[in-house]
């Protein structure tokens, strides 16, 4: 990933944790999506994004509707120490 689309990243989902009105649905990054996750849908709950906390959890994709109000963690995938971190990683909000 190059430094602009690096930055891009950071920047778009910052703007999720700015007003945290809805669980951001990231798009599945390939180390993660075991088995365990099949059928299920990558996103941050409200209370992560009101805390500043990079937690990436699964939901299962039936309850997942147009917009996705999750107040709370299921299911936790992986938890990182910084948004760069995580985005480093792989993981992109999916749009």
């Amino acid at each position: 990933m190059n430094t602009s689309s690096f930055e891009r990243e950071i920047a778009f989902i910052k703007e999720h944790y700015g007003s945290p009105m809805f669980s951001p649905i990231m798009r599945w990054n390939d180390k993660y999506l075991t088995e365990e996750f099949k059928g299920m849908i990558p996103y941050i709950c409200i209370n992560d994004l009101v805390n500043y906390q990079y937690v990436i959890c699964a939901i299962p994709q039936e309850e997942v509707r147009m917009m996705l109000m999750e107040m709370n963690r299921k299911n936790v995938v992986k938890e990182y120490d910084s948004l760069e971190s995580m985005v480093i990683d792989g993981w992109r909000i999916d749009t």
